[in-house]
């Protein structure tokens, strides 16, 4: 039978399978005694060895076997699942996704044609035969259990006498346990087989009817690809829909508004519709930060307490394909950077054991995710003094600028407080691609710290790409978009109300100074003689408020955000792309991240 058909039911099912043994993982190494994660843990193996059997991927089912032996192993008692012997199941799960996603680009290349066929274990080979070998090692109780950590193992708790003493300890508890259980097991079994056979007779004497009717389908794949042409074609709809209710108001007829009415609430239906197929939880990149958390941790002899909330928190799934690689980052420094060891924090006066805590929430227009941890925050003067010396700011610049633009300043290229480079960071590159991907997206992102207390980092993100929300204003003889996700308020102030410093425009709001930015300045349009009153947009910039002037408010509108894919237009600063509006006109979308 030809399965290669079947290879995107297979990669994605075994992620799902490797995620949940990752995760039962995680539980056991807190609490070995959990019964529920370890049957969890068994029984995912158990189904992931079937499925690589069904689709005739034999080294990954010998690689699966094994270490289903060792987990029933560890569930009958007849191992102890130590810190080892999870390092080591670690291993094999790392080993698993490279072999799965050799095998399914292999089979993907076949299909399609290309050179480049991998076939299975052509990369992972010599990894997968050495923790092979140290599994049948293990599984083993007639052979001596000597285990190499350092080879197989990332990390290594026990070294000497310590290692020697525990392989003695291991071996003989196997050879105990071995004689004791196997006639218990007999036993069981029979008693299984009789109490089956009981079981059977007594359902075929009672008349039970056996269920024939074919299951129902609840739910199909459908590829990325087709989700985003339906969310065009929607948006291409929306549009139409507004060029249809401008021609109905001109030609003011009940019969036709009545339609007009009931194609708006299809529209609207379907809009929403297609928007939440596209949303996927947050979970879908949080479920392996866990993981990576603790390895980090035990990498740099750090104890973590690693906490997320909001994982259900559902997000267009074109954000969540992009914040992935930014969050990585932002929690590898706060392992690197921002917790302490255990005896550093003790002479601080705090818990041995540091926390970082992941809190996602659903806002009106945006979604904001936090990232805070306990450890040794940021140090502003710290950070002036290197952005000095490695002349990223003038001498000037270094005195006047606050606390505040002091620590926007780490998401500059070529900055970094770390006194050495490490594997993880030190390099000063990271925090600015960091900032670009997540200002891409129509977010931003702002940092607050203290030292010695800790930092926390704040994402705010559209939740689509596709439709955002938009407060529309008219500048000059043209109209403008600016999205909700980075408008505070908006306000009217009179002119005399305006001061100057530095010759910068300002105003006061509740004893603070609001810098100003007049839009027609900005595109040099020609200034409106004679005005009383402004119109101001206060927006949120790099974690600063600034008030957009403008020459009036034209109100809220839901608008479809069209990207410019020219190569004239695609750098243009200060646009995040256009919307064509229900008359046919084309209104340009503001990026306030990039605006001057």
């Amino acid at each position: 039978m030809d399965m290669s058909k079947y290879i995107g039911i297979f990669r994605s099912e075994s992620e799902k399978n490797i995620q949940e043994m990752s995760d039962s993982l995680l539980a056991l190494e807190q609490n070995p005694e959990n019964a529920e994660q370890m049957n969890i843990l068994f029984r995912s193996a158990h189904t992931f060895k079937g499925m690589a059997a069904t689709m005739g991927f034999k080294q990954i089912v010998e690689l699966t076997h094994e270490m289903e032996s060792l987990i029933d192993r560890s569930r009958t008692g007849k191992l102890t699942l130590d810190s080892y012997l999870i390092d080591i199941l670690f291993e094999c799960l790392d080993t698993l996704e490279r072999l799965v996603e050799e095998v399914c680009a292999g089979m993907e290349n076949k299909i399609v044609g290309r050179e480049g066929d991998r076939s299975e274990g052509s990369n992972s080979g010599p990894d997968a035969e050495k923790i092979l070998e140290t599994l049948r090692t293990i599984n083993n109780p007639s052979e001596e259990y000597i285990l190499q950590k350092n080879e197989f193992c990332t990390f290594s708790l026990d070294k000497g006498i310590e290692e020697k003493g525990k392989r003695q300890e291991v071996k003989e508890k196997t050879g105990e346990k071995t004689e004791e259980k196997a006639g218990e097991k007999e036993k069981g079994e029979k008693e299984e087989e009789t109490e089956g056979r009981e079981k059977n007779e007594k359902e075929r004497q009672s008349g039970k009817e056996v269920k024939t009717q074919s299951p129902k389908i609840h739910s199909s794949r459908v590829s990325t690809e087709k989700l985003d042409k339906l969310m065009n074609l929607v948006g291409e709809l929306v549009i139409n829909r507004s060029r249809v209710k401008e021609l109905t108001g001109k030609l003011k007829s009940k019969d036709l508004d009545f339609a007009l009415s009931d194609y708006q609430k299809l529209t609207r239906e379907l809009q929403e519709e297609v928007l939440e197929i596209r949303m996927i939880p947050l979970d879908h990149i949080t479920n392996i930060f866990p993981r990576m958390i603790r390895d980090l941790a035990r990498g740099q002899n750090k104890k973590i307490d690693f906490i997320i909330r909001g994982k259900e928190i559902k997000i267009d799934r074109a954000i969540i394909e992009e914040i992935g690689d930014p969050l990585v980052h932002l929690l590898r420094n706060a392992v690197d950077h921002g917790i302490e060891t255990p005896e550093k924090r003790v002479e601080l006066g705090k818990e041995e054991t540091g926390k970082i805590i992941i809190t996602a929430s659903r806002q009106q227009n945006y979604v904001l995710i936090r990232i805070e941890d306990d450890g040794k925050g940021i140090d502003a003067e710290e950070i002036r003094k290197i952005a000095f010396q490695r002349r990223l700011i003038s001498r000037d610049e270094a005195e006047q600028l606050s606390e505040r633009e002091l620590i926007q300043l780490i998401f500059t290229p070529g900055l970094s407080t770390a006194s050495e480079v490490t594997d993880l960071s030190g390099r000063g590159v990271g925090m600015d691609i960091v900032k670009n991907r997540i200002e891409h997206l129509g977010g931003s992102i702002k940092v607050d710290s203290k030292p010695g207390t800790g930092s926390r980092f704040e994402l705010r993100l559209p939740i689509t790409i596709a439709l955002c929300q938009s407060m529309l204003v008219k500048v000059g003889m043209e109209r403008y978009a600016i999205p909700f996700t980075n408008i505070i308020k908006s306000i009217s102030v009179r002119k005399k109300d305006v001061r100057h410093i530095r010759s910068e425009e300002v105003i006061l709001i509740n004893e603070k100074t609001l810098p100003l930015l007049r839009l027609r300045k900005l595109f040099q349009l020609p200034a409106i003689e004679n005005e009383e009153n402004l119109d101001i947009v206060i927006v949120e910039k790099a974690g600063q408020y600034i008030g957009l002037v403008v020459d009036s408010l034209l109100g809220k509108q839901e608008i479809i955000i069209k990207t410019f894919k020219s190569r004239l237009l695609e750098k243009t600063r200060g646009f995040a792309g256009a919307t064509v509006m229900g008359d046919g006109s084309v209104i340009l979308i503001l990026d306030i991240n990039s605006i001057t």
